[in-house]
Order: C-alpha cells, then sequence, then structure tokens
C-alpha cells in the first residue's frame, strides 16, 4: 500500500515567509555602543591598579556623549583626561587636558560625562586618561616609553541600519500587503483544488 506524502501547500509556504518577513523587518535597527574596557597600570612595572570603562553613545541629535567609568581600589588623588581623533604617541602633560578632576581625596571610583558633540562622528575616539593614586602616576592603555603614557582607541557606535527608517515608515502598508496577498494565494489555492476534486468525480 503506498503511503501517501502530505506536501506543505503554497499558502502554508507563502504564510511562513510573511512571518519571517514580520522578524526581520521588527528587529532592531541599531547595534548598543559596545564599552571598551582598559586596565590602569601605574609606574614603569605597569603595575594594575584599576580599570576604566570607556562608553561612546549617541544623543539622537547628531552629537555624542562619551561616559568613562573609572574604578582604582587604592584610591584617585586627581585625574585627567585628553581626548583627540589620532592615536596618543606620548604622554601629554596632565595640566594641558581639556577635563580634569582634583582634590578626589582618595575616591575610589570617578566618573567624566564628555558631550563631544559631532567632532567623532563615524571616527576612532582615542583617549589619554591620567590618574594618580597612592603618589603613582598611572594611565588607561599604557604604553611603555620615556616616560610611559597612554592611548584607548574607543571605535565608533555601530551605526544603524540604512533602510531601517524607510522600512519602520512603510511597516503598516507592507505588512497589510503581504497580509492580502497571501490570503488571496490561499483562497485561489483551494478553489484549484476543489475544482480538480470535482473533475475527477
Amino acid at each position: 500500500m503506498n503511503k501517501k506524502i502530505t506536501r506543505p501547500s503554497y499558502g502554508a509556504v507563502l504564510l511562513t515567509a510573511i512571518v519571517a518577513a514580520v522578524v526581520v523587518m521588527a528587529g532592531p535597527a541599531s547595534a548598543d555602543p559596545s564599552p571598551v574596557t582598559s586596565p590602569i597600570e601605574a609606574g614603569n612595572t605597569h603595575t594594575v591598579v584599576g580599570s576604566a570603562t570607556f562608553t561612546r553613545t549617541e544623543n539622537g541629535d547628531g552629537t555624542e556623549t562619551l561616559t568613562v567609568d573609572i574604578s582604582v581600589p587604592g584610591g584617585i588623588t586627581e585625574d585627567h583626561l585628553c581626548l583627540s581623533d589620532t592615536a596618543f604617541t606620548s604622554r601629554v602633560p596632565p595640566g594641558q587636558c581639556a577635563y580634569s578632576h582634583s582634590n578626589l581625596n582618595g575616591a575610589t571610583t570617578d566618573q567624566f560625562v564628555v558631550n563631544v558633540g559631532s567632532t567623532y562622528l563615524g571616527e576612532t575616539i582615542y583617549a589619554q586618561l591620567h590618574v594618580v593614586t597612592q603618589g603613582e602616576t598611572a594611565y588607561a592603555g599604557w604604553q611603555d616609553g620615556t616616560p610611559f603614557y597612554g592611548n584607548v582607541a574607543i571605535d565608533p557606535v555601530a551605526p544603524g541600519v540604512p533602510a531601517a527608517p524607510l522600512l519602520g515608515a512603510w511597516m503598516p502598508v507592507g505588512l497589510a500587503g503581504l497580509f492580502i496577498a497571501g490570503m488571496g494565494a490561499v483562497v485561489l489555492l483551494r478553489r484549484r483544488q476543489a475544482s480538480a476534486l470535482d473533475a475527477a468525480h
């Protein structure tokens, strides 16, 4: 006795495709920023004394914010943050950095929140973070040199999918069209199957 092989109908296949399209169209338009975490190392022996996390965030108005979270268990006396669009290859005198905190009195954490505007959009930000802890000079992204210095590269926030706004704007219309087309195909298929059965009898 031959077994009847059941094949999925064209309507079922089409409806599966519609569901897949909905999933794709409803997906996230952009990726979350990926923070960069770097050890903070002190002295010529680059002893690890803490860590710093650098996070770029798009503000939604064509500007960005760079947040730097600093953790040094031994305490922070002062810290300085320099930014550049090119990699640091030597030590910048800390007093020349645009951002600084002093008289931290041994706090074990600190934070810089800098609105960097549109200066670095789509480009890598390079940071030189200087920290003084227990009388020692330390840097995030420690680099050997005379004297040693710091350099941390923070890549741009992953761009959104270019077509996402267009898809978002047309999604209700597109889904309605797909649904109508799918239902029409199912009805047409059933009519053909019914006609074929009538002809056979």
